[in-house]
């Protein structure tokens, strides 16, 4: 059975997470660094995006314990902008895995292809 969830980051975020992260790239809090880099605005982090899935998965078929996450293998597709609503959808393939996708909902465009979480059975 497929399972799917929705989440929006605010662009407010953006800051305190580079804060918290250490990941102060300008192309995530910059406005004419992430111009520079052929973006409208900065791009979420993809950290971010991750642990978005991670999240999901958590709260899908762990039963909202994260002591059962093993591992996480993605593909980023394409960048996320703060303020959009990551989509991500998921199959139980197995007992421990987990395969995953992830799209932008306003843009219906793909940004995370060929995930798989392994969990602890």
């Amino acid at each position: 059975m497929a399972r799917t969830t929705e989440r929006t980051f605010d662009h407010r975020d953006q800051t305190q997470f580079a804060s918290l992260s250490g990941d102060a790239n300008p192309l995530h809090i910059d406005p004419q660094f992430a111009a520079f880099g052929g973006f409208d605005r900065p791009i979420l982090h993809g950290l971010c995006t991750f642990g978005n899935i991670g999240r999901a998965v958590i709260e899908g078929y762990c039963g909202n314990d994260p002591r059962k996450f093993r591992s996480i293998k993605v593909r980023f597709a394409a960048p996320v902008m703060p303020g959009e609503t990551i989509v991500t959808d998921m199959w139980k393939a197995s007992e421990t895995d987990i395969l995953c996708r992830a799209r932008v909902q306003e843009r219906n465009v793909a940004v995370v292809t060929n995930a798989k979480v392994t969990i602890r059975a």
